[in-house]
């Protein structure tokens, strides 16, 4: 609850820190695409893992979104994402 709260504000000026970003929790499914809100996308490597995807809202929440998962929906549903999110590295 208390992580919810604080990763919904962790994308500021499209800027998101490290740690937070290895928080948000995937989207994988959905029942409409449709409802999902477009925030960024993110290309950042990590020690042990490798983000590229997207963030996104939905109800409120955001969720990252895998470049797999984006290309199987663009036949489906349009994403217009403006922005490239930056990571900031946690030191």
């Amino acid at each position: 609850m208390e992580w919810e709260k604080l990763l919904v504000d962790s994308v500021k000026d499209g800027k998101i820190r490290e740690l937070y970003l290895s928080k948000i929790p995937q989207l994988k499914t959905c029942n409409n695409w449709r409802d999902v809100v477009p925030i960024g996308l993110v290309d950042h490597k990590m020690k042990h893992s490798h983000y590229k995807g997207a963030l996104v809202m939905l109800n409120d929440k955001i969720y990252f979104v895998t470049d797999k998962t984006l290309t199987a929906l663009t036949e489906f549903v349009k994403f217009n994402f403006r922005q490239q999110i930056q990571v900031l590295e946690d030191k």
